[in-house]
């Protein structure tokens, strides 16, 4: 083998070098936003694929400069495409950079102990010693390649047994789990530094003069993956606890609010029961009273007869029972409190959304806008609620007058908007209860909207039907 044929398999294995990587890094990538899948997604990894080849046959473009584009890229991308959520992207370019450095550590070692013991072997004095030594450096390059291939495999393949599905990130979170990242890139930069180095017009080799080096720089590789993998793997079960006991809040809330409609359905036939027994009285009161020719006594009688039926009747009739109750309720709770109380709201037949569930929404956000205007003075206070149909979507919204400050006090749980971000202005007092409507619009596939403008506070929750709501549509 001669010197243009190994300097020709030097840029085979490059190309090589830069197809693997491109590809792995998009498997990392995957196991981290791998729920988010589309057509932008495949032209991402297409266009990204395709900078990163046409970079490494350009000549011009140095090694690192490859990198620095890769990650503007991908940054750029989740910028645009995730409106700015750069927690999950900045900390998987990390665990990639790292990853890399790991595998070429490794693989490093094997190559220089390989091509050492070839070299050593070789007499400079024999006329096939050039031939020899390309092949034997070819050779060493081969077992380079396949050991980087094998460890990058073999650690992005635990990574993604362990990483079952997307996990969420704040900036702490990626500040913890980069920390080892970050110092596997930096001792994979310093190995490279120190691998020759020009010494009084002689080079230093570190395998060479640390022969030790060769494998205490990989089990320290090691040693740094394991570490990463296993503060990657504490922080999933972190993130499942969370869930769960975010579930178990959840549930524990939907049981209160089943206990409250009981109670109100309770309080409500409990009065119509009341009514029917004291009926008897009432009717023999009037007849005593028409009976002595005291008719404004029995004017007076009938006009509190009234009100008392009245207090017990429906003022809004929705189709179902259980939101004629919640929404009658709340009504006249908003009614005492000098609230203007407006609602279109029709529950059809042929909606598929709980009544419970849909009680959740209504309980919550209706309780909600109740406690702000009652901060208010009584003629700018004010509600409406309405539900929309849009095609098999349920669109319900709450609108009411606020007294427009925005606080948020630390700890609180807060509710997501479209975006999924969350909205950390909310007002304080409205946290759980928009956790759980925002709970039960997940469950339907839908989201939960809040805004705020000036002094009107708004909630739109969009809950989405199955297919026999169809004939539901409106």
């Amino acid at each position: 083998m001669n010197r243009a044929v190994y300097e020709g398999f030097n840029a085979f294995c490059d190309l090589y070098l830069v197809i693997l990587q491109t590809v792995l890094f998009l498997v990392i990538w995957d196991i981290f936003y791998g729920a988010e899948k589309g057509k932008k997604e495949a032209l991402f990894a297409s266009a990204f694929a395709a900078v990163n080849v046409v970079l490494r046959l350009c000549p011009s473009v140095p090694g690192w400069g490859r990198y620095v584009v890769s990650a503007a890229m991908a940054l750029a991308y989740c910028h645009i495409r995730y409106r700015g959520c750069l927690q999950r992207a900045v900390f998987t370019l990390l665990l990639f950079y790292n990853f890399h450095g790991m595998s070429f550590l490794i693989s490093s070692s094997i190559y220089q102990f390989m091509t050492d013991e070839m070299l050593g072997r070789l007499d400079v004095q024999d006329a096939s010693y050039m031939h020899h030594m390309y092949k034997g450096l070819a050779f060493g390059q081969a077992c380079n390649l396949f050991f980087y291939t094998l460890t990058f495999i073999l650690m992005t393949w635990i990574l993604k047994r362990i990483v079952k599905r997307p996990l969420s990130m704040s900036w702490l979170d990626t500040v913890f789990l980069s920390a080892l990242n970050v110092v596997g890139s930096m001792l994979a930069w310093m190995v490279v530094d120190l691998l020759m180095v020009p010494v009084n017009k002689e080079v230093f080799c570190l395998f060479t003069q640390k022969r030790e080096m060769v494998w205490r720089i990989p089990m320290i590789a090691v040693l740094l993956y394991t570490g990463e993998i296993s503060a990657v793997y504490i922080f999933r079960k972190y993130k499942e606890l969370q869930s769960e006991r975010e579930k178990h809040f959840v549930e524990e809330q939907h049981m209160k609010a089943m206990k409250r409609r009981l109670e109100e359905a309770e309080h409500f036939y409990g009065g119509i029961r009341r009514v029917r027994h004291e009926m008897k009285n009432h009717m023999a009161n009037l007849k005593g009273l028409v009976a002595g020719e005291k008719y404004g006594e029995v004017e007076k009688y009938i006009e509190k007869l009234d009100q008392t039926i009245q207090e017990l009747d429906y003022k809004f009739s929705t189709g179902n029972a259980v939101t004629d109750v919640i929404i009658n309720d709340k009504y006249r709770r908003a009614a005492n409190a000098g609230i203007a109380f407006r609602v279109k709201f029709e529950y059809r037949e042929t909606d598929t959304v709980s009544a419970f569930d849909m009680g959740i929404v209504l309980n919550n956000l209706l309780d909600n806008a109740i406690e702000a205007c009652e901060k208010l003075e009584r003629e700018k206070r004010y509600i409406s609620l309405t539900l929309k149909r849009k095609n098999h979507f349920l669109l319900i919204e709450v609108k009411n007058s606020f007294d427009g400050k925005m606080e948020w006090r630390e700890g609180e749980a807060i509710p997501a908007t479209t975006k999924q971000e969350g909205l950390s202005n909310i007002l304080p007092e409205h946290g759980i209860g928009l956790e759980n409507v925002r709970d039960v619009a997940e469950r339907y596939l839908g989201y939960m909207n809040v805004r705020a403008e000036e002094n009107v506070f708004r909630v739109t929750v969009m809950l989405q039907q199955g297919e026999d709501a169809e004939g539901g549509k409106g």
